[in-house]
C-alpha cells in the first residue's frame, strides 16, 4: 500500500502548496507615469518598484552566488508589462554584445525571464535581450518543451554602462494567453548567461531537466490585477511585384498580393487566415550530405504554419507541415490555437492548387489541388500530465490519406517523465490498415540524463502524406532502446561526461514489400543465412569533456557497433565520430567532425562504407557582421574498398546589419556527387541568394531579394532559374 501512495503523490507533484520564498510583487503604475523604453533605469517608475537580487550559479560552479549580481524590477499598467534589469559586470569593457537578427542572442552576453501565465505549471513564455537589445522569445510547454515560432511584439532597449549593462522590456499583454481573472497569479524566473565566463545564473530554478527550464518550479509573480489584452485584431496585407526566368522561358513578369488575419477569440484562444501566402522572405534550405533511401527532414520555415506549430506535435511526427504546398500553390489557409481552461486546441485547414492567374505571362502547370486538415485536442491532467488526440487528412480527387493517433504525457517526481502514443493509418488505395505505438521513460536531471523507448511501426503503417516517418511501404519494425549519460561536476575549468547505450530490433515484413523488391532487383537474390525474424542489435559508447572560459567549448566521441540486417546482407558495422567545438564568445568559433561508418548502399543493396569530415566557422570581423561558411566532403567504398562516390556540399552565408532592424544577406551553396554505378554519374547543384529587410515597424516588412539557382548533370544542364522579387507587409491592428 505504501509504495502505491508513494507513485501517487509522486504523480500529483507539480508545485509545492504556497507560493514559497521566492514572489516578487509586481508594483501597480497608477499616478507614476510608464518608464520609457530606452536601456537607462532613470524612470519614476523603477524607483517604486521593490528590485530582487540573490542570483546563485546554475553554471559552472552550481549552487554558489553569482560572481556578478543582477537586480530586477516590475511594474505594470492596464495593457503592459515592464520589466528592468541591471546586470552587474566587474570588467564591463569585456561584455561580449554582438548586433544581430531576432532571436540569435546566443552568441553574446543575455538576460531572459519566464512567465506562466496561466499558472499552470506547465506552459509559459520566455523573453530575453542582450546588452545590444537583440530580442529573442519563445513559448514553452509541457513543462520542458521549446516553440521558437512563437513571436510577440514587444519592445526592448538595453545599455553598457561602467556598472555593467541594463536592459528595460515592454511586453504588452496582447501576447500572452491567460485566464479572465480579476487578480492573477503568474510563474515567473529569471536566467542570466555571462558569456564569457560561460556562467549561467538564475533566480530562482534549480531543477532544470538538463539545460532546460522547467514551468513546473518557477517562482511566483503577484500583485497583478485589472488588466486587460488590449488589441485582439490583426491584419496583414502584403504585395509583391518581380520578374523570373527559368532555362526555357524568357522572362516574365510577376504580381502579387495576399492577406494574412488574426483574431484572439478570448485571451487564450487565437484564429489565423491566410489567403495566397507568399514566402519570398525565406531562406533556402541548407543541403547536406545524405547516403540513406529517405529524405532530409528539413525545418519548417513558413511564417504561417511555423507560429503554433507546437499544438500539432506528438511523440511520433504524424504531422510535418512542409508537406502543405509541397506539389501546388497554397491558396488560403486557416488555424486556430490555444488554450481554454485545461484543454489544448489546434485546428488547421489548408487548400493548395494553382495562382498561375496572377502570373502574367506564365503559361498554366500543373499543381497539386488538395485539401489538408489537422485537429488536436489535448487535456490538462493530475498536475504536469496530459491525454490527447490528433487526427489528419490529406483528400486529393477521389483519394486520402488519414491517420489518427491517441497520445499521453505522464509527468511525476521531479525529472520523471513517460510518453507514449498509439496511432492507425488509412488509405484510400486499398491498402490495409496499419497500426504504430511508441512508448518512452525518461529521467533528466543536472547530472544523469536516462532514457529508454519501444516503438513499433507496424509494416501497412502509412503516415508520410500528412507526417514524416523513415520507413519504406510494406515494411515497418519493433524495436527496444536504452540510453544513459552522467554529466560529472568538478572545480575545474573542465568536466568529464560519458555514457552508454543499446538496444534490438526486428524488421516487419508483408509479402508486398518482397514483391516489389523483387520486381525492381531481379538479379538480386536474398541473403543465404536471411530469415524474416532475425534479430537486429546495436551498442553505443559516449564520452567527452565540456570546459568553461577556453577557447574550446566541447570534444565528444561516439562508438556505435551494430548487427544489421538487410535482404541481401547480413553484416557487421561500426560507427566512430569525433566532433569539436569552440567558444562560441570569440570572433572566430566553429565546430569540427570526423566520421566512419559501415552502411548499406541501398543503390547498389550492397555493404559500403563512408568516410566524412564535416566544419562549420563563424568569423565576426564586427558586431554587426557575420561570414558563416559550412562544408562537408564524404566519400563512400565499396566492399573491396574502393571509392565508388564523393559527395561535396558547401555553404557561405554573409549577414550585415546596418541596425538591428535594417539587414543584408548573401547566401550562396553548391552541391557535386560523383558516383560510379553502371556508369560514371556527376550532379552538381548551384544556388545564390541575395535579400535586404527591412522591419521598419513590428511584422512590418519590405523585402528586396534576388535568386539564381541551376543544377547540372554529366556537364548538361537541367533546370535553371532567376527571381527578382520586391515584397512590403504592413502590420494593422485595434
Amino acid at each position: 500500500m505504501i509504495p502505491v501512495l508513494l507513485i501517487l503523490q509522486s504523480l500529483l507533484w507539480g508545485h509545492p502548496d504556497g507560493l514559497g520564498s521566492h514572489v516578487v510583487t509586481a508594483y501597480r503604475l497608477e499616478e507614476i507615469p510608464p518608464p520609457t523604453i530606452d536601456g537607462r533605469l532613470d524612470d519614476p517608475a523603477w524607483e517604486a518598484a521593490s528590485p530582487i537580487s540573490g542570483f546563485i550559479q546554475l553554471e559552472p560552479q552550481r549552487g554558489e552566488p553569482a560572481t556578478d549580481d543582477t537586480l530586477a524590477y516590475i511594474v505594470y499598467d492596464r495593457h503592459n508589462l515592464y520589466v528592468a534589469f541591471r546586470c552587474f559586470d566587474a570588467e564591463p569593457d569585456k561584455i561580449v554584445s554582438r548586433i544581430a537578427r531576432r532571436g540569435k542572442i546566443y552568441d553574446s552576453d543575455l538576460i531572459s525571464f519566464f512567465i506562466d501565465p496561466h499558472h499552470d505549471h506547465r506552459t509559459g513564455y520566455k523573453f530575453g535581450t542582450t546588452p545590444s537589445g537583440i530580442q529573442e522569445d519563445n513559448y514553452r510547454y509541457d513543462d520542458t518543451q521549446i516553440d521558437g515560432s512563437w513571436h510577440g511584439i514587444w519592445w526592448v532597449e538595453s545599455q553598457i554602462d561602467e556598472l555593467g549593462w541594463t536592459a528595460e522590456f515592454r511586453i504588452p499583454f496582447a501576447n500572452f494567453r491567460f485566464p479572465d481573472a480579476d487578480n492573477q497569479v503568474w510563474g515567473f524566473d529569471i536566467e542570466r548567461l555571462n558569456r564569457r565566463k560561460t556562467e549561467i545564473s538564475i533566480w530562482k530554478q534549480m531543477t532544470q531537466a538538463g539545460f532546460r527550464t522547467r514551468m513546473s518550479d518557477l517562482g511566483h509573480l503577484v500583485g497583478i490585477s485589472g488588466i486587460e489584452t488590449g488589441k485582439s485584431f490583426e491584419v496583414i496585407p502584403y504585395a509583391l511585384a518581380g520578374s523570373s526566368k527559368t532555362r526555357t522561358q524568357s522572362v516574365a513578369a510577376q504580381l502579387g498580393a495576399g492577406i494574412d488575419l488574426q483574431y484572439s477569440l478570448s485571451g487564450a484562444l487565437k484564429t489565423n487566415l491566410t489567403i495566397n501566402p507568399d514566402f519570398a522572405q525565406v531562406e533556402a534550405d541548407q543541403l547536406e550530405i545524405n547516403l540513406t533511401r529517405f529524405p532530409t527532414r528539413f525545418p519548417e520555415k513558413r511564417p504561417f504554419f511555423v507560429e503554433g506549430n507546437s499544438f500539432f506535435e506528438t511523440p511520433l511526427d504524424l504531422f510535418f507541415s512542409r508537406r502543405v504546398g509541397s506539389l501546388g500553390d497554397i491558396l488560403w489557409g486557416g488555424k486556430i490555437t490555444g488554450k481554454v481552461d485545461r484543454y489544448s486546441i489546434g485546428l488547421l485547414g489548408a487548400q493548395t492548387g494553382s495562382f498561375d492567374s496572377l502570373e502574367i505571362g506564365q503559361p498554366s502547370r500543373s499543381k497539386e489541388e488538395a485539401w489538408y486538415s489537422a485537429m488536436r485536442l489535448k487535456r490538462d491532467i493530475l498536475k504536469r500530465s496530459t491525454v490527447g488526440a490528433l487526427f489528419t487528412n490529406r483528400e486529393h480527387g477521389d483519394g486520402y490519406s488519414r491517420v489518427v493517433g491517441a497520445d499521453m504525457s505522464l509527468a511525476f517526481g521531479r525529472s520523471y517523465h513517460a510518453t507514449g502514443q498509439a496511432a492507425r493509418s488509412l488509405q484510400s488505395d486499398g491498402t490495409a490498415a496499419g497500426n504504430a505505438y511508441i512508448l518512452n521513460f525518461a529521467n533528466r536531471t543536472y547530472l544523469w540524463d536516462i532514457k529508454a523507448e519501444f516503438e513499433r511501426i507496424g509494416a501497412r503503417f502509412e503516415t508520410n502524406q500528412t507526417g514524416f516517418l523513415e520507413k519504406e511501404r510494406y515494411r515497418g519494425w519493433q524495436r527496444l532502446d536504452a540510453e544513459a549519460t552522467y554529466s560529472a561536476r568538478t572545480d575545474n575549468r573542465w568536466r568529464p561526461f560519458f555514457g552508454a547505450g543499446g538496444g534490438v530490433s526486428q524488421t516487419l515484413y508483408k509479402d508486398d514489400y518482397f514483391e516489389n523488391w523483387r520486381r525492381e532487383h531481379p538479379t538480386l537474390r536474398l541473403a543465404q543465412d536471411f530469415a524474416e525474424d532475425l534479430v537486429a542489435w546495436d551498442t553505443k559508447l559516449i564520452g567527452g569533456l565540456i570546459f568553461t572560459e577556453s577557447f574550446l567549448s566541447r570534444i565528444r566521441a561516439v562508438y556505435e557497433h551494430s548487427r544489421e540486417i538487410e535482404l541481401t546482407d547480413i553484416f557487421r558495422a561500426t560507427y566512430v565520430a569525433v566532433d569539436i567545438d569552440t567558444n562560441r564568445a570569440k570572433p572566430i568559433a566553429g565546430w569540427l567532425r570526423f566520421n566512419r561508418a559501415d552502411y548499406y548502399n541501398f543503390e547498389k543493396q550492397a555493404v559500403g562504407l563512408q568516410r566524412a569530415v564535416s566544419i562549420a566557422n563563424t568569423v565576426r570581423p564586427r558586431s554587426n557582421f557575420a561570414i558563416d561558411f559550412r562544408g562537408s566532403y564524404a566519400h563512400s567504398l565499396d566492399s573491396l574498398r574502393v571509392i565508388d562516390g564523393r559527395f561535396l556540399v558547401g555553404s557561405l552565408r554573409i549577414t550585415y546589419l546596418f541596425t538591428r532592424d535594417v539587414f543584408l544577406r548573401i547566401f550562396t551553396q553548391a552541391a557535386r556527387t560523383r558516383t560510379a554505378f553502371e556508369q560514371i554519374r556527376v550532379a552538381e547543384d548551384y544556388l545564390v541568394s541575395v535579400l535586404f529587410g527591412w522591419e521598419y515597424s513590428p511584422k512590418s516588412n519590405l523585402f528586396v531579394g534576388y535568386n539564381e539557382g541551376w543544377r547540372t548533370e554529366s556537364e548538361r544542364t537541367l533546370s535553371g532559374n532567376r527571381v527578382f522579387v520586391f515584397k512590403v507587409g504592413y502590420l494593422w491592428n485595434r
